[in-house]
């Protein structure tokens, strides 16, 4: 009998730098948001958008790819019943072993 190999993941596994460019930040309700971020060249990209009420389920926020220089941006369109006040978006990227997450407040008036 041989012994059973186990792979674990490296201790340190490295973090993927995500980091915010654009953010439309205050938006008033019933308008369009943007946030564009910057990561690695064609790096897996999902977002959440966090309200009262849950997660956001406005089209747009879908998982993307970021383009060859590493940019990568959603818009979608807030609510016209969204709580004002300041929500959470998470966006986690990641390319091969590596993954990352940008964790930032957006103001909806």
């Amino acid at each position: 009998l041989f012994p059973l190999l186990t792979l674990k993941p490296p201790a340190h596994a490295q973090q993927l730098e995500v980091k915010r460019a654009s953010l439309t930040s205050p938006v008033i309700h019933g308008n369009d948001a943007t946030i564009a971020v910057t990561t690695a060249a064609n790096a897996n990209c999902q977002i959440i958008v966090l309200y009262k009420s849950g997660p956001s389920k406005a089209q747009g926020l879908i998982p993307k790819s970021a383009d060859s220089q590493g940019q990568v941006s959603w818009t979608w369109k807030v609510g016209s019943r969204t709580t004002p006040g300041s929500w959470p978006i998470t966006v986690t990227c990641s390319s091969g072993s590596q993954s990352g997450t940008l964790k930032t407040l957006f103001v909806v008036r």
